[in-house]
């Protein structure tokens, strides 16, 4: 087991990479590809995704299946986040913290991720 990577407000987080799961289906496509790519987008806005982040996001996920459509549905998602309105997480701490983290990992640094 990988030694702890991250320690926000005391939570952290492990790897296990002799763990093998199995999927049968994508995740979130029980409603259909569309509207889980749209789910997906909606809860990064819900979360807190960085905007700049989202955008880098939705580029890099272009050449992955579904093709073109699935960047097209996470962006649809989180934009329609802004212009609905949807309350975000109430936590301006936990959400600048994810922000520092996404920023961070655009511009190549140490992050949770790695």
């Amino acid at each position: 087991m990988d030694e702890v990577k991250a320690n926000m407000l005391h939570w952290g987080t492990r790897s296990f990479p002799s763990l093998h799961l199995r999927h049968h289906r994508y995740t979130g496509t029980a409603d259909g590809i569309w509207a889980g790519m749209v789910k997906n987008g909606r809860a990064n806005y819900v979360c807190g995704y960085h905007p700049l982040f989202m955008l880098v996001k939705c580029f890099l996920r272009l050449p992955k299946r579904p093709y073109f459509i699935g960047s097209v549905g996470l962006l649809y998602g989180f934009l329609t986040g802004y212009v609905k309105q949807i309350p975000q997480v109430n936590d301006i701490q936990t959400i600048g913290f994810l922000r520092r983290q996404q920023l961070g990992r655009l511009w190549g640094r140490e992050t949770i991720w790695r």
